[in-house]
């Protein structure tokens, strides 16, 4: 599998971060420590195998609750298959009252939701605990493998390809401890040592309580004389029957050589391709899933209204909402033009009253109404005050000259008179001037009333003040307001023609939604929408309808081309169908199991099955007859020593009731079941540590020898060629370049764990066809130095040619000479 994307929704620090991995072989992520390079380690892992929430056990920090108060919790991954043929989409997540506390996942294969099966039979149904200990390489797991002693180490690295090793070293160590507390070779404290030593203080206060009884001591030297014959006639019992049983167990064995000889005769051998079987399950796991795909479709299908409807009306008809907006726009602005008319012209009467009068008249009553304007006589202008002034002069004159000559005449003579003749000259000029001004005066008036008549006349046949009258102004602006009426008429005359057209195709919609509608604006462009509508629906439906039909089309097909490779997968096993293919895979099945049965009978009778094909049965059986006729005699020797030691008992129970002797008899006894107690305690935890290392021991042999020839080769690459092999005879040892073996415990710390390093790559390597999953190396290159790093380089791209690897990491030279442009991470922000 290898790993496309990465979609984190809300997982630790991060929120609404998505990583798209630009490679399948081998992806480098940097970042700062604290940047979130082991959250996304540990996402990839939960996402895999469930959330670690507080109470879940791990070898490393995985509780990464969402920093910020936000639900869910989870993302998902996007897994190809090797071959690139399927995608897989593994999302989970994790909601407050989520019982499981692992999260909801859901498994997609090619976008279509599967059982989670489908997946995790592809990696073959593994833990995390398996992916964590296998492909996960933390500093947290490899401390744990620095802070081992030397010893340590050597067995983690040598029980790597035991599942579990890890849990059952220190399984093994705990009972190991538990025993040590227990008992010790020169320890005091141990309860078994203590208890060993409270039972000889107590046989040796129950001797000095004896004392005392000479009688009791000489009978018991009798009983235990007596139980040592007793013992001894036991022992030879016991090796009697030991024998019987050896010829019981040969007699038992030969019921299982017998077997052996029956199973062999029903050996055979069957042509079953396993590869073959399961891809013909394979496909038809998929064909069942296509039959359902095509019979969910045809339902579909079926669910779908056979809609045959013409639909070039409504069409059109949508296709007139832009003209219909057109209308509602023209008519607004008629109707706003209409407005603006109606202001102009009141604004025309305001300003120029005169034109009302004349709103009537046609062109010819305008011409008579100009000619009779201009023959209108002009206004005749009053008598000049001046004239009245100059006649009031000459009077005065007149009579200051008079009144001066009158004065003077008497003095001056001549002058008085001439000054008198001058005031009569002025007086008489003064009347003269008068009389010319009264006939003039009197014309003016009678021009002036003449000129009034014409234009009272003027006035009461036009309406009009002839004397304020503007005429050209007037004719002007009656000229303007009738513009504006001729303009409002075409205006009323558009709004009407858009009213007939808004109705027109306001029947035309009413008529396609077969429903009433209203001639105006919003109820037809709302109407018009629901036509849309339904065209759109019509239109989504026949779509819908061609893609399922062409879905189902193409799902037929390859349900015919999967059953062809089926046929095809069939002929190659010589079987008609699915059922007789089943029928050849269980007879495969029962003769791997007689095969097994075999083995194992072989393996049981061992040494024994050369000595049963020569085996007589009626030799047997007179070997049992004659030990059993001395079991019998034995049996018989041993119950008369018993009766006899019975009778020292009973005699020790008599001399022995007192006091202080019963309680030392107790105190001893209560000892010596605890010193039982104790020691089957300590025994038990010592075969536990016992057998946990021989099956260890087992385990790691079968496989451990099919990852040497790997590791040999990722171990040179890791120490530069200064190691070049592995060997593993009765110690684990690595060669140098020279030829020289040299043993584990004397390697330094860093290439030791290169050694275990090399070794995990390996074990990776061996299940490789079973389950390729990405490794995920978050940091574990800190400790090593530049030459260290260089070799790192050459292994990783070796590795990434068969395995997906990820690479988390804060040390910028390893990226730059890896040169790969790196998925950054970016320190303090939530999403990096």
């Amino acid at each position: 599998m290898r790993l496309k994307q990465i979609k984190i929704i809300n997982f630790g620090q991060f929120s609404n971060k998505t990583f798209d991995l630009p490679s399948d072989q081998l992806d480098v992520f940097f970042g700062a420590n604290e940047a979130g390079k082991s959250t996304t380690v540990a996402f990839i892992k939960q996402i895999l195998f469930g959330f670690h929430l507080r109470s879940n056990s791990s070898p490393f920090f995985e509780d990464y609750t969402p920093l910020a108060h936000v639900s869910p919790m989870g993302g998902s991954l996007v897994f190809t298959a090797a071959d690139g043929e399927y995608e897989y989409e593994l999302e989970r997540l994790y909601a407050k009252g989520d019982k499981t506390k692992c999260g909801i996942l859901t498994v997609k294969k090619d976008g279509q939701v599967v059982p989670e099966s489908v997946f995790f039979d592809q990696i073959q149904n593994i833990d995390g605990s398996f992916y964590a200990d296998s492909f996960i390489f933390n500093q947290e797991m490899l401390g744990q493998v620095t802070s081992l002693s030397q010893a340590d180490l050597l067995e983690r690295i040598y029980y790597l390809g035991a599942a579990n090793s890890s849990q059952l070293l220190q399984l093994r160590d705990d009972f190991a401890k538990d025993a040590g507390k227990l008992f010790k070779k020169t320890g005091k404290k141990p309860e078994v040592n203590r208890l060993l030593k409270q039972m000889t203080d107590d046989r040796e206060h129950l001797t000095a309580t004896q004392a005392e009884f000479s009688d009791y001591e000489q009978l018991d030297q009798k009983f235990s004389a007596q139980k040592e014959i007793l013992q001894e006639k036991q022992s030879i019992l016991a090796k009697l029957q030991k024998q019987e049983q050896s010829l019981r167990d040969l007699q038992k064995e030969l019921g299982n050589y017998q077997n052996l000889l029956d199973l062999q005769k029903q050996v055979k051998d069957v042509a079953f391709d396993g590869e073959n079987y399961q891809r013909a399950q394979d496909i038809m796991s998929q064909g069942r899933n296509l039959q359902k795909t095509i019979e969910s479709l045809k339902e579909q299908l079926t669910e779908l209204t056979d809609s045959s409807e013409d639909l070039t009306a409504a069409k059109e008809l949508i296709q007139q909402k832009p003209q219909l907006l057109q209308w509602q726009a023209e008519y607004k602005a008629c109707l706003q033009k209409g407005k603006q008319l109606k202001q102009e012209k009141e604004q025309l009467l305001t300003l120029t009253p005169d034109i009302e009068p004349l709103l009537g008249y046609d062109q010819a009553q305008i011409k008579q109404l100009q000619n009779d304007y201009l023959a209108l006589p002009k206004q005749v202008d009053s008598a000049p005050q001046v004239n009245n002034t100059n006649n009031k002069f000459w009077y005065a004159a007149g009579a200051v000259f008079a009144v001066i000559g009158l004065i003077i005449i008497i003095t001056m003579g001549m002058v008085g008179v001439a000054a008198l003749s001058a005031g009569f000259i002025f007086l008489i000029i003064g009347y003269s001037k008068a009389n010319q001004q009264k006939a003039s005066n009197a014309s003016i008036l009678q021009k002036q009333q003449l000129a009034q008549s014409k234009r009272e006349d003027f006035k009461q046949k036009y309406g009009l003040n002839s004397d304020t009258l503007d005429l050209n102004n007037v004719l002007t602006n009656l000229g303007q307001y009738h513009l504006k009426e001729s303009a409002e008429a075409d205006n009323n005359e558009q709004i009407n023609e858009i009213n007939q057209e808004v109705a027109q195709l306001s029947t035309a919609v009413q008529n396609t939604l077969k429903q009433p509608v209203e001639n105006d604006f919003t109820a037809v462009l709302t109407a018009l929408d629901e036509v849309a509508n339904h065209v759109d629906s019509i239109q989504a439906s026949q779509q819908k309808k061609a893609s399922l039909t062409a879905s189902l089309k193409q799902d037929e097909q390859d349900l015919k081309e999967l059953g062809l490779k089926l046929k095809t997968i069939f002929a190659q096993a010589n079987v008609e169908n699915m059922a007789g293919y089943d029928e050849l895979y269980q007879e495969s099945l029962r003769q791997a199991k007689i095969k097994t049965q075999v083995n194992t009978l072989k393996e049981s009778l061992g040494q024994d099955l050369a000595q049963l094909k020569e085996l007589n049965a009626s030799e047997l059986l007179q070997k049992l007859h004659k030990l059993d006729q001395q079991m019998e005699a034995a049996t018989s020797e041993i119950s008369t020593a018993q009766q006899e030691l019975a009778q020292l008992q009973v005699k020790l129970n008599n001399l022995a009731d007192s006091t202080a002797v019963f309680q030392a008899k107790q105190d001893l006894a209560n000892t010596e079941t605890n010193f039982i107690n104790s020691s089957k305690e300590y025994l038990a935890d010592l075969l536990a540590s016992t057998w946990i290392s021989r099956s260890l021991d087992i385990a790691s042999n079968e496989r451990f020898p099919k990852m040497i020839a790997a590791a040999q080769e990722y171990f040179a690459l890791l120490t530069g060629g200064r190691y070049t092999g592995i060997d593993l005879a009765k110690k684990l040892t690595v060669i140098r370049h020279d030829g020289k073996k040299r043993e584990v415990k004397y390697l330094s710390r860093g290439t030791a764990e290169q050694l275990y390093f090399a070794l995990k790559l390996a074990f990776i390597e061996q299940i490789k066809d079973k389950i390729n999953l990405p490794i995920l190396i978050d940091d574990s290159f800190v400790n090593f130095d530049d030459r260290r790093v260089s070799y790192i380089e050459k292994l990783l791209k070796r590795i990434s040619e068969n395995n997906q690897v990820l690479i988390f990491t804060a040390q910028e030279k390893l990226v730059d000479q890896l040169q790969i442009e790196p998925l950054t991470f970016t320190k303090g922000t939530q999403n990096a």
